[in-house]
């Protein structure tokens, strides 16, 4: 069925406008939950439409009248996650040095400063955070307006320094090359949190990548290593600590044609073995990916001390650190994806 909206031209199904009607009778109005059942939306036939200024109304042959507004039957397409989505802004190492949105905890807890620093992750993936208390209960306080925090085998708010206390990397003074946390996870964090309590070092700079800039880098010089690494799914996997957890899913993760997700972790990935010659054109397009992802030009560092907080996106940047001597303890966590998103539509509804 297509309806003629100003010379535009709308295809719908009966189906979905009769599952989508907005009558007391088929949404409540308070809990915004659908009462019209899939038996009702299956058997729907044609009603008549009448179009007038933004609404379109629909008289059912079963039922009352139904109003549509012209302007969301427009803007509706696949479901997208909001972080990293349309307002996001692909960055170099240079040019996110140039308009890294920073600010101050005292910032982070008025409103406007959350809206700005909201705004900046949305477009960046990427926020500083200065003149945080060095104690993770202050780590806690700024995650939290971002989201719950998460739950992991670490636990919810988590320090680690380099005494070798926990069975990861980060709990040493090793070099970490750029990767997402969470590869082992069939749900990756949405939000990742570092805050440095105690710095008494030489080295251990945290780098930065940007994921959107980096997929459009390989896009442009091998489109073939794109096509491998969005449909073969890689596992990665954690043993130690009293957990063995293991999750599979491709580098560049797409819905709708938009890429939603880079999920990368050399150090992580568990073993597995594909038929040649795929297992080959994957070593191919992972050995590219991981040159772009330590390309000088497209690195970003940030040398955090005490007080200092970064909040990355980790469905879109890449974080890895400098090797490093002496002593760094840092404090962590994480928000889920969805609640994230969650913070981003209230906070911007509210702004409205």
């Amino acid at each position: 069925m297509c309806v003629a909206v100003d010379g535009d031209v709308i295809e719908l199904s009966w189906q979905w406008l009769r599952d989508h009607a907005g009558d007391a009778g088929s949404f409540h109005p308070v809990t915004r939950q659908r009462l019209v059942t899939a038996a009702t939306v299956a058997a729907v036939g044609p009603g008549d439409i009448a179009v007038e200024g933004a609404t379109m109304t629909v008289t059912w042959p079963d039922g009352p009248a139904a109003s549509y507004d012209v302007g969301d039957l427009r803007s509706l397409g696949p479901a997208a996650s909001v972080v990293g989505g349309p307002e996001a802004v692909a960055w170099s190492g240079g040019e996110l040095g140039d308009r890294l949105t920073t600010l101050t905890a005292e910032e982070i807890a008025d409103d406007a400063g959350h809206a700005r620093a909201l705004a900046g992750l949305e477009r960046d993936g990427v926020l500083l955070i200065h003149d945080v208390p060095t104690e993770a209960s202050a780590t806690r306080g700024v995650l939290e307006r971002f989201g719950y925090v998460r739950s992991s085998i670490f636990g919810d708010v988590w320090e680690f320094g380099s005494d070798g206390a926990l069975d990861d990397t980060a709990s040493t003074r090793l070099e970490i090359t750029p990767h997402t946390d969470g590869t082992y996870s069939n749900d990756a964090p949405g939000l990742l949190a570092l805050h440095c309590l105690v710095y008494a070092a030489a080295g251990g700079a945290n780098v930065f990548v940007d994921g959107h800039e980096l997929a459009a880098r390989l896009a442009a010089e091998a489109p073939e290593f794109v096509d491998v690494l969005r449909t073969i799914d890689i596992p990665g996997r954690y043993i130690g600590d009293g957990v063995h957890l293991v999750a599979a899913r491709p580098v560049l993760r797409h819905v709708g044609g938009s890429l939603v997700q880079v999920s990368y972790n050399h150090h992580d990935r568990a073993p597995f073995l594909l038929p040649e010659p795929t297992m080959s054109e994957l070593y191919a397009a992972l050995h590219r990916f991981d040159a772009l992802a330590n390309a000088a030009d497209l690195q970003f560092e940030v040398d955090l001390r005490p007080g200092d907080m970064v909040i990355v996106d980790n469905w879109r940047v890449l974080h890895g650190r400098r090797a490093f001597t002496g002593e760094r303890h840092l404090a962590g966590g994480y928000v889920n994806r969805e609640d994230v998103d969650s913070t981003m539509r209230t906070t911007r509804a509210r702004h409205r």
